[in-house]
């Protein structure tokens, strides 16, 4: 299933940054690329960081059925605040 895009503002470079370590730690393979594709034995995700605005746009394109869409949002959002987004 798949999920409408979200997009998190206030992701600077320490932020951007901080979100990849987190989610390497997590077991997500994550690429040293501004945009491209992640991918995880539960869920796939496209993303694209936008370094002169400050955005960071999510489009989840596979996830667990049992998982809705509103919870993988808050979740993101949550990370990338406790990595310092506004």
């Amino acid at each position: 299933m798949a999920c409408p895009a979200i997009t998190l503002t206030g992701i600077t470079a320490e932020v951007w940054e901080c979100c990849r370590r987190e989610a390497r730690r997590l077991g997500v393979t994550f690429p040293d690329t501004d945009t491209g594709s992640v991918h995880h034995a539960d869920a796939d995700a496209d993303y694209t960081w936008n370094r002169n605005d400050g955005t960071l746009q999510v489009t989840f394109t596979r996830t667990p059925s049992y998982i809705r869409c509103e919870m993988i949002e808050m979740r993101l959002r949550e990370g990338a605040r406790l990595c310092g987004a506004r």
